[in-house]
């Protein structure tokens, strides 16, 4: 008789302890990838900057970075001393009125994550023979974020003056109006263009970034088989009690 009752409260127990486990996330405003380029691996004409170490949260690795030119084709990167080989440098000179470059980070959540880009911050350096410059020196950029699909989903101009008498000092911050959610399966891509977009022909200057941040919102859910995998060790915990 007591083994019956035993037997029928089993059910309930396990339901009361997986519920709250299926339902429970972990929500938090985080840094979703960031790198510094730092030890990046780059050679003399290479477009492809790879090494970059990032740090990830919610997405998986976002792997190498390439070059761009206006036309879509590969464009060196500067490797001329330790302060290009560390940071993102292309090696075209934004400062002859609407000259720029393009670069693409690859964003692929991972499975049990949910995630949303807030904002893009980044070192803004104005780079010339090798050296960072600190004469007045200006740079725009636009952030951009599209989906799978090819379509995009969203796009913030910086383009104020960003005169600076430090290199390195500005901290550029790109916000979306609001959150986008990574919602459509596959890599997302968040590219981000540098450059003199509106013709003040700052001769002599190289647009180069440091210090890259994707930031947003993670949320983490967990996986359907840790749960049952608790639920079922919990339940082998309830009969070896009884």
């Amino acid at each position: 008789m007591f083994i019956k009752k035993m037997k029928s409260k089993l059910p309930f127990c396990l339901t009361t302890f997986l519920m709250p486990m299926l339902f429970s996330v972990s929500a938090e405003a985080a840094v979703v990838a960031s790198t510094n380029f730092d030890g990046r691996t780059l050679t003399v004409g290479d477009t492809t900057a790879t090494n970059l170490n990032w740090t990830t949260n919610g997405v998986t690795d976002p792997g190498n970075m390439v070059s761009l030119n206006a036309s879509a084709a590969g464009l060196a990167l500067f490797n001329g001393n330790t302060l290009t080989q560390n940071m993102f440098s292309p090696g075209i000179n934004t400062g002859n009125q609407n000259t720029f470059w393009t670069t693409n980070v690859s964003l692929t959540v991972t499975p049990g994550s949910t995630v949303s880009i807030t904002d893009v911050t980044f070192n803004n350096w104005s780079i010339s023979g090798g050296q960072g410059q600190n004469n007045d020196r200006r740079n725009d950029f636009t952030i951009s974020l599209i989906s799978p699909l090819a379509v995009q989903v969203a796009s913030v101009d910086v383009t104020d003056s960003h005169f600076f008498t430090t290199p390195g000092s500005p901290l550029v911050t790109a916000t979306f109006t609001t959150p986008v959610l990574l919602s459509v399966p596959g890599a997302y891509t968040l590219r981000i263009k540098g450059g003199d977009f509106l013709g003040f022909n700052e001769t002599g200057n190289h647009t180069a970034i440091d210090n890259l941040s994707i930031n947003g919102n993670v949320t983490l859910v967990p996986e359907p088989s840790a749960v049952l995998f608790g639920g079922l060790g919990f339940l082998a915990l309830l009969r070896r009690r009884r």
